[in-house]
C-alpha cells in the first residue's frame, strides 16, 4: 500500500508565518492584528476555504469549548478586565501602597521586594497575569537604575517560575490527564527548573544595576507590616482558593474580591465609572481575540500535524521530535496548554518503550515546550508586561534568550541521569 507523502513545504511555511508576525510587529502593527493578518495567510498558505475566515469568527467568539462548554474568548477577555478592574480598584484603596512599604520594611531591599510581588502573584495560574504584578514591580523599582526591559523581563521571568511544577497551573493537569503520569512525578523531575529560574533571573535582572539603598524602616510593629501584607495577599490567595476548587470559580471570585474591597475600603460611588473605563482596553481585547483566532486557524489548518507526519516519514531522529514539536507548538501559540494538549498525544510512541513510558523524557516534552513558550512573541504575559513597562517585545528577548536554552538542556541531562539510574 502506498502512503502518501508529506507536504514538504510545511517547515517554510511556518517560518514564513513566524517571520510574518514578527515583521509585523516591527512595522508597529499591534500583535492582536499582527496575528488576525498571519491567520489569513494560514488560509492562503493551506488552502482552506476562504468561508473559514468568516466561521473562525465565529468559532473564535461564539463556539464553546467541547470539553469543558465555556466561551474561552469571552472569559478571557472577562478575566483579563476584571484583572484590570482589580488593580485599578486595589490602587485607589491604597492597598499597593501599603504593601510596597510593609515589604520593604521586611525585605528592606526592593530588588527583593520587585522579585517578592511576581512571585507571589505567580500562584495564580490566570491568563494574562503578569499584568497584575506589573504595577508592583514598576512602583518599587521607580527612581532605580534599571532599564524598562529589565523591568519587564523581571516581572514576566519571576511570574512564571511556578509554571512547571504548581498543580495549579492547567498545563501540567492536562499534560498528567494525556499521559497518566501522576503530577508529584512531574514535580520531581521538574522542581530544579523552578531553582534554575529563580536563582539566574535574580543574576540576569540585577547583572550591573547599581545596589539600591536599603528601604528604610519605620517605626510601626512588625506585626503591622505582616498585616498590610496579608490584606494585600489575601485577595490573592482566595482567588486561587476558588481556582484549584473550581475553575469555573474564577470570575465570580475576582467580582467578589472587588466588591468586598470597594465596601471595606469605602471607595466613593462617583469614583466607580471611572474605574471600570480605566480597566477597560480596545488594544488587549483586540489581542485577545486575535491569539484565539490565530491559535484556532492553526488547529483548523492542520500545520502541526502535518509538521509530525513529515518528522516521522523523514525519519528524523525521535529525540529531536520529542523537543521539536512541543517547542514549535508552543513558540506558535504562547500557550502551555495550546502545545501539550496538541503535541503531547502525538509523540507519545516516542516516550515508551515496551509498554512502560519513560517519565523523564515525558518531562523534557513538556519543559521544552514550556520554553517555546516562554519565548513565543504571542504570550500574553509577556506582551502585557512589556506593554505596561512601554518597551518592544524585542527589547527582552536578549535576556530570555540568555535562559531560556539552558531549560531543556538541564531537563534533558536530568532525564539521561534518572535513566541512567534505573
Amino acid at each position: 500500500m502506498t502512503v502518501a507523502a508529506p507536504d514538504f513545504w510545511i517547515i517554510f511555511k511556518l517560518a514564513f508565518i513566524f517571520i510574518l508576525i514578527i515583521l509585523a510587529l516591527r512595522l508597529k502593527l499591534s500583535l492582536g492584528l499582527s496575528l488576525i493578518i498571519s491567520a489569513l495567510f494560514l488560509v492562503l498558505m493551506f488552502r482552506l476555504d476562504a468561508v473559514e475566515i468568516f466561521r473562525n469568527i465565529a468559532r473564535t467568539i461564539l463556539e464553546p469549548d467541547p470539553k469543558t462548554g465555556s466561551f474561552i474568548t469571552i472569559e478571557l477577555m472577562l478575566i483579563l478586565y476584571l484583572i484590570g478592574l482589580l488593580e485599578s480598584v486595589m490602587r485607589k484603596a491604597g492597598v499597593f501602597d501599603s504593601m510596597i512599604a510593609s515589604a520593604g520594611h521586611l525585605l528592606r531591599d526592593p530588588r527583593k521586594v520587585a522579585v517578592f510581588f511576581p512571585v507571589l502573584l505567580g500562584v495564580l495560574p490566570s491568563a494574562g497575569g503578569a499584568r497584575f504584578s506589573a504595577p508592583m514591580v514598576g512602583e518599587v523599582l521607580k527612581g532605580s537604575y534599571m532599564k524598562p526591559s529589565k523591568k519587564a523581563f523581571a516581572n514576566y521571568w519571576f511570574r512564571h517560575i511556578w509554571e512547571p511544577v504548581l498543580p495549579l497551573y492547567p498545563g501540567l493537569l492536562l499534560a498528567s490527564a494525556l499521559t497518566g503520569v501522576a503530577i508529584s512525578s512531574f514535580v520531581a523531575c521538574q522542581w530544579p527548573i523552578a531553582l534554575f529560574m529563580l536563582l539566574t533571573g535574580w543574576f540576569v535582572s540585577f547583572h550591573k544595576v547599581p545596589k539600591p539603598v536599603y528601604m528604610p524602616r519605620d517605626e510601626k510593629a512588625e506585626g503591622h507590616h505582616l498585616l498590610n501584607l496579608l490584606e494585600g495577599t489575601l485577595p490573592v490567595l482566595f482567588i486561587a482558593a476558588a481556582v484549584l476548587l473550581n475553575n469555573r470559580l474564577f470570575i465570580p471570585a475576582l467580582i467578589a474580591v472587588i466588591t468586598v474591597i470597594i465596601a471595606i475600603y469605602r471607595i466613593e460611588a462617583k469614583l466607580l465609572p471611572g474605574l471600570l473605563k480605566k480597566a477597560l482596553s480596545v488594544e488587549i481585547l483586540l489581542l485577545i481575540f486575535g491569539v484565539m483566532y490565530f491559535k484556532n486557524m492553526l488547529e483548523i489548518s492542520g500545520a502541526i500535524s502535518e509538521l509530525n507526519f513529515y518528522f516521522s516519514f523523514a525519519k528524523i531522529s525521535p529525540l529531536l521530535i520529542v523537543f521539536a514539536l512541543p517547542f514549535i507548538a508552543g513558540l506558535l501559540t504562547g500557550v502551555v496548554q495550546a502545545y501539550v494538549g496538541i503535541t503531547i498525544p502525538l509523540i507519545m510512541p516516542f516516550l515508551s518503550a515496551g509498554g512502560i513510558l519513560n517519565i523523564p523524557m515525558i518531562s523534557f516534552a513538556f519543559i521544552s515546550g514550556y520554553a517555546g513558550v516562554l519565548l513565543s512573541p504571542v504570550h500574553l504575559c509577556y506582551v502585557l508586561s512589556c506593554g505596561y513597562f512601554e518597551v518592544e517585545i524585542t527589547e527582552g528577548y536578549p535576556f530570555l534568550c540568555m535562559l531560556v536554552p539552558f531549560l531543556p538542556a538541564i531537563s534533558f541531562c536530568l532525564a539521561l541521569l534518572k535513566n541512567s539510574a534505573l
